[in-house]
């Protein structure tokens, strides 16, 4: 059955929505116009009345995903009461985005899809190293982090995790998901900065994590 164009959607949504979840499920290179269009049940000439060639429409993907991962963080970041709380829904997000994703996609990205990568690591060396310095710093005056950590310093070190994971052979392999991965290292990363009060809320906020799944 082929999918079908929401009434909310313009066609150019529509062609990303249903791009997206091939991708997602294939990679990016085993993935042709021509599979597209199959998928959709279009003609590429439609297709291409929207998007000048496939690395114009990976590109838009890109950009579109970065302004939802944006909201998502304010949204965290709102609403939790500190510092920890902050991150933990900050992998909740995580789990979600990459519940779906095929590792393979982000080989496919920096391999054949130079510019949508490049705009992929600016935006985790900009908008994701704010962020967590931003929360870092907010930790310490909750004192939930302890006072003499180097924000600066942690903040690039935890974007350098983050890309780490994505080019990990223990990703490609298939020996663990990109979330196991990223859950442990936000656990060490965590323990290492936090105060005992901050210790205190790790193990509230990984009991009341157990309990949901239960």
């Amino acid at each position: 059955m082929h999918p079908k164009i929401n009434a909310m959607d313009t066609t150019s949504e529509f062609i990303l929505n249903e791009a997206e979840k091939l991708f997602m499920k294939f990679g990016m290179r085993s993935v042709t116009m021509d599979d597209i269009a199959k998928h959709l049940a279009i003609s590429k000439k439609t297709i291409y009345a929207n998007f000048k060639h496939k690395d114009d429409l990976v590109i838009s993907l890109i950009g579109r995903t970065q302004k939802d991962d944006v909201c998502r963080i304010k949204e965290a970041t709102k609403v939790s009461a500190n510092a920890v709380e902050e991150i933990f829904l900050m992998m909740d997000c995580v789990k979600d985005i990459l519940a779906n994703i095929n590792p393979i996609v982000f080989y496919d990205l920096e391999k054949y899809h130079n510019k949508a990568y490049k705009m992929m690591m600016d935006f985790h060396q900009v908008h994701i190293y704010e962020t967590v310095k931003t929360c870092l710093d907010r930790g310490i005056i909750e004192n939930v982090f302890r006072e003499d950590i180097n924000t600066e310093i942690l903040a690039q070190a935890r974007v350098a995790q983050i890309n780490w994971t994505f080019g990990s052979e223990l990703v490609r392999s298939g020996k663990y998901s990109m979330y196991e991965i990223v859950s442990q290292l936000t656990t060490h990363f965590l323990y290492g900065i936090c105060t005992l009060s901050g210790h205190i809320l790790i193990n509230n906020y990984t009991i009341k994590q157990k309990q949901t799944i239960q």
